[in-house]
């Protein structure tokens, strides 16, 4: 089962986050902004949805805005943190332009949205308040010790990978995926639109901009988004 094989990933690399805490906790002793950051964002997906949806489809975004702050140690650490995430119901309350759009997406590709794509995010550590990237610190500890980018996508076995990111979080994912291509799209410059290409990603993965940019340009937007899904199609 999907959800048990993503637990007991993750409950793999409890000695892993465990080096992570200790490392910055030290680093934080010089400066107390490296501590602030989030519990690793797990995931938890609805197993029966995903797997019956005409496309099984994982929309990333770049990293949380709002999370718990807890450190993980045990396995029941790892399990309420997944329950988070499932609570989350994929922003279900969530007012916002990603969640808009996230929807939309996955209804423009399956034809129905009910719990039934994975939301996933390039970096698991966000801030403990704010938007934004964490420390740099925290990014540079969490490709040495809770890579797991590549894992989940196995676990997952997506069919498509829309990545709402912007050029900006391509080296961040590069990072996580050193095998990463970035190719052109139907003409569009590269920071615009682009082709994904990694051995730990479907051969439909494309990234565009975060819809906080995007829907700023909402005719093209949606022209993009369209260009994205018929090309799967």
């Amino acid at each position: 089962m999907i959800n048990e094989e993503l637990k007991n990933l993750y409950i793999s690399y409890l000695p892993e986050l465990k080096k992570m805490y200790q490392d910055l906790d030290s680093k934080a002793k010089n400066d107390k902004t490296v501590n602030h950051y989030t519990s690793p964002f797990l995931l938890s997906c609805w197993e029966e949805k995903y797997l019956a949806s005409k496309y099984k489809l994982v929309i990333f975004g770049q990293e949380t805005n709002g999370w718990p702050d807890d450190y993980l140690y045990a396995d029941k650490d790892i399990e309420d943190t997944m329950k988070v995430y499932k609570d989350f119901e994929l922003g279900s309350s969530y007012k916002s332009l990603f969640w808009r759009y996230a929807h939309e997406i996955n209804l423009k590709v399956n034809g129905i949205d009910d719990l039934n794509f994975v939301w996933n995010n390039v970096n698991k550590f966000g801030k403990n308040y704010g938007k934004g990237r964490p420390h740099t610190e925290v990014l540079k500890n969490e490709i040495e010790h809770f890579n797991v980018l590549s894992q989940e996508m196995k676990i997952l076995n997506p069919d498509i990978c829309i990545f709402l990111t912007g050029p900006t979080y391509d080296a961040d994912l590069k990072n996580k995926l050193p095998d990463l291509e970035i190719e052109s799209f139907c003409g569009y410059p590269t920071n615009e639109v682009a082709k994904l290409k990694s051995k730990s990603l479907p051969n439909n993965s494309f990234r565009t901009y975060h819809p906080g940019y995007g829907n700023r340009y909402q005719e093209w937007y949606y022209e993009v988004i369209d260009y994205i899904i018929n090309a799967i199609k």
